[in-house]
């Protein structure tokens, strides 16, 4: 494949190189293709599609040679160290590497035994230009670039002078030019005069603190990571050592126990590494803030940190390379996809930022060296296309009885049943230079609040259980570090409800609960108002029935006993009279106590008296108060048959009262009554006296109730009262009542209930005597 440079009017060329795993794939290439990102599709003859990026890769990938493809990659990197020569310097776990780019060389050297790996992993310059470096168990080396010749400190228990551990895991040239080694028990001071060194050890620690970073603030104060004692501030002018640890039980405090790094950027703010997040120290408060992945952080353990000439925070994790801003406190994460050898970059917290601005970062993964004014985000905004519907995890195929008339990337809407709530939908950005970077955001309008972003590894937006409704989905992409997409793919669903959740069913349902409730509450209230009344009626009724018992019964025999009394009066000193009237008139009295205690006791019990109705109104004819020169006749028409007790006591009543009214008003010489049995009861009371004026017998009298009370009684056993009187011809009272009512042998059960229901009329007013 061919390039033609039009700048220098020439030809590149670009060949299969079989050692090279990133070359062309074959010399033959048979079509080309650029689509609208710049990369070049080739199709090649005996291959499939290659893609070819005109752009290189933001992040490169360090090898021993840089300028040689062929060159292998180190697996793991200890150590990165660039001195005053521009001469970088890798620790590896082999050798140490001296690497001069702009010759072209590299040189390794073994500084151990053959057959013991060297394990570099710290490596600093002190202003004699010697090159110190640290070993995994091997102590320090100080190595002089003029004679190249290694001299070698180790740990001697017999020497208290000696370097304190022989795994050196940090070195540091302090403002003074001192050396400081920190070691996995302790920091040592090297006296370059006397080539010894003093060690320091914290007071509180009870075991050794395996040291893992060392770097100097402002003040000339040393800082410390520990692999799990926390961070400590060393005064080199007092010795004494300061503790900051992890607290569960208390906020602002530090987020994990091992620190790796620590950074002081140009404004002096303290930043810690830790295997638990990113974590900034404010000294004035003494407090901790985190950055975890759930901030944006792509690995929460935190190998090293740098800064840019912005000010921006870099560093390595063990997913890959983050770029930090402090002011907008937003990550961008880097990974393989970006030219990382690996995702980890963690081990020995291996990092160096060189004169020139370059970074290097190494670690598990390998090593990596890049600019950051080169590492810029692209301004591409990739289209979205929808890839995938699918129901309760399964694709759904297109056809007549499916939700999907079209591909889901060419349909606007799908309507779903109310068991079809469960549902996902694929989607890709159509960016191909960097597509494991590429960055996603969707949301559900109709349900989700904010936008949901995910990476390139979660492309299907799941929803389960969804009410009916109507949705909006919409999904964004974006580049690693680009724009999002605008506007937004979006497609309308709508889940239609079960028939028992339907408007129109909801709506029924909702009205017949009304109707129902409102009928059922209308009901209560005419219960408690039937109740009420059927009391207040019970009540009115009794102290009627009382007033009308006491009016037939006890008051007339009164009222007789006043007559015969009155008609002693006349002749009060005939001793034989006044001995017939005082015979007579205990008679009556009584009579009135017998009539008295019978309504007292109807208060608590009903009338079931079992006395044939001929026989007491025969009775009450041979008891009329003044009989005078008055005849009387008494006779009965038919069978006499059986009655109901209380329909019976009201004729009773009725018949006692138009009697002896007849007795005591009419002045009349004959009186007639007729008790007729047939279909019906009739009762027929006459007389030939005087009549009774027609006012009074529509009105009645003042202060008297007999007329009264008898329709009233007539009324509740529902019969037919009729009253005839004319002046001095006489009056004839007619009382008729149904069979069906009076008669016990042609009612039904249920009649006997009906019956009271007659002494509760509407209509029923006192009738108080």
């Amino acid at each position: 494949m061919l390039k033609f440079d039009r700048d220098h009017r020439r030809f590149i060329r670009y060949r299969n190189n079989p050692a090279d795993p990133e070359s062309l794939g074959q010399n033959s290439v048979i079509s080309l293709f650029a689509d609208r990102e710049g990369i070049i599709w080739a199709g090649l003859g005996g291959m499939g599609p290659t893609r070819f990026t005109t752009k290189p890769l933001p992040l490169k990938r360090y090898r021993r040679d840089f300028g040689n493809p062929r060159s292998t990659d180190d697996p793991f990197v200890g150590a990165i160290y660039e001195d005053r020569q521009g001469i970088l310097w890798i620790g590896t776990y082999d050798a140490l590497d001296r690497i001069d780019r702009n010759a072209g060389s590299n040189t390794s050297y073994r500084i151990t035994a053959p057959g013991e790996g060297a394990d570099v992993i710290a490596i600093c310059e002190d202003r004699s230009n010697n090159l110190w470096i640290g070993t995994f168990s091997h102590g320090l080396y100080r190595f002089d670039r003029r004679t190249g010749q290694f001299t070698k400190f180790q740990h001697n228990p017999a020497d208290p002078y000696s370097l304190s551990n022989d795994i050196v895991t940090r070195l540091l040239v302090d403002h003074n030019g001192t050396l400081w080694v920190a070691t996995f028990d302790g920091l040592n001071r090297f006296d370059p005069t006397t080539e010894h060194f003093t060690s320091y050890k914290s007071e509180s620690q009870s075991q050794n603190p395996y040291y893992l970073e060392l770097v100097e603030d402002r003040e000339g104060a040393l800082w410390l990571g520990t692999h799990s004692s926390g961070l400590q501030r060393f005064d080199p002018a007092t010795g004494q050592f300061t503790d900051y640890q992890q607290d569960m039980n208390r906020q602002g405090t530090l987020s994990d126990n091992r620190v790796n790094s620590v950074h002081f950027d140009r404004n002096g703010t303290m930043w810690v590494g830790t295997q638990d997040g990113l974590n900034n120290f404010d000294p004035r408060t003494g407090r901790f803030t985190v950055y975890t992945q759930r901030d944006g952080l792509p690995g929460n353990a935190v190998g090293c940190i740098l800064e840019d000439d912005h000010s921006d925070l870099w560093m390595s994790t063990n997913n890959g390379v983050a770029r930090f801003d402090p002011q907008k406190k937003v990550f961008k994460p880097y990974s393989t996809a970006d030219g990382l050898p690996g995702p980890d970059l963690t081990g020995w917290g291996a990092c160096f930022k060189s004169v020139a601005g370059e970074m290097f970062f190494g670690g598990f993964s390998g090593a990596t060296a890049f600019f950051p004014e080169m590492v810029s985000d692209s301004a591409y905004a990739p289209p979205i296309v929808l890839t995938d519907f699918r129901l309760l995890g399964t694709g759904v195929a297109l056809g007549a009885g499916s939700p999907l008339k079209k591909t889901i990337n060419y349909t606007n809407s799908i309507t779903l049943s109310h068991e079809q709530n469960v549902f996902s939908i694929g989607f890709s950005a159509l960016s191909y230079s960097n597509a494991a970077t590429n960055r996603y955001r969707y949301m559900l309008e109709g349900l989700d609040q904010q936008w949901n972003e995910v990476g390139s590894e979660h492309r299907y937006a799941t929803y389960t259980t969804l009410p009916a409704g109507i949705y909006i989905f919409r999904v964004q992409g974006a580049t690693s570090g680009g724009v999002w997409t605008e506007p937004s793919v979006q497609i309308r669903i709508e889940i239609l409800p079960a028939w028992w959740n339907a408007f129109w069913f909801r709506a029924s349902f909702g009205a017949v609960l009304l109707l129902v409730g409102l009928a059922a509450y209308n009901y209560r209230l005419h219960q408690i108002a039937r109740t009420m009344k059927a009391r207040f009626d019970e009540r009115l009724a009794e102290r009627t029935r009382m007033a009308r018992d006491l009016h037939d019964t006890f008051l007339q025999t009164i009222q007789g006993s006043k007559l015969v009394a009155d008609d002693a009066l006349d002749e009060p000193t005939d001793p034989v009279r006044m001995h017939r009237a005082i015979e007579k008139l205990s008679e009556w009295l009584g009579q009135a106590t017998q009539e008295g205690r019978a309504a007292l006791n109807s208060l608590r019990t009903s009338t079931t008296e079992t006395n044939d109705l001929a026989e007491a109104l025969q009775r009450t004819t041979e008891d009329c108060p003044v009989p005078g020169s008055m005849a009387v006749n008494f006779s009965v028409v038919g069978d006499a048959q059986r009655m109901h007790p209380i329909v019976r006591d009201e004729i009773y009543r009725i018949g006692y009262e138009a009697i002896r009214n007849a007795c005591m008003h009419s002045s009349a010489s004959k009186l007639e009554v007729e008790l007729i049995y047939s279909q019906d009861l009739a009762l027929r009371v006459a007389d030939n006296g005087v009549g009774i004026d027609s006012d009074v017998a529509d009105q009645g009298k003042d202060g008297h109730f007999g007329l009264q009370g008898m329709r009233e009684r007539a009324v509740r056993i529902s019969g037919k009262l009729t009253l005839v009187s004319s002046p001095n011809s006489g009056t004839e009272i007619k009382l008729i009542v149904p069979g069906g009512i009076v008669f016990q042998k042609t009612m039904p059960v249920r009649r006997f209930q009906g019956i009271r229901t007659l002494f509760r009329s509407k209509d029923d007013t006192p009738n108080l005597d």
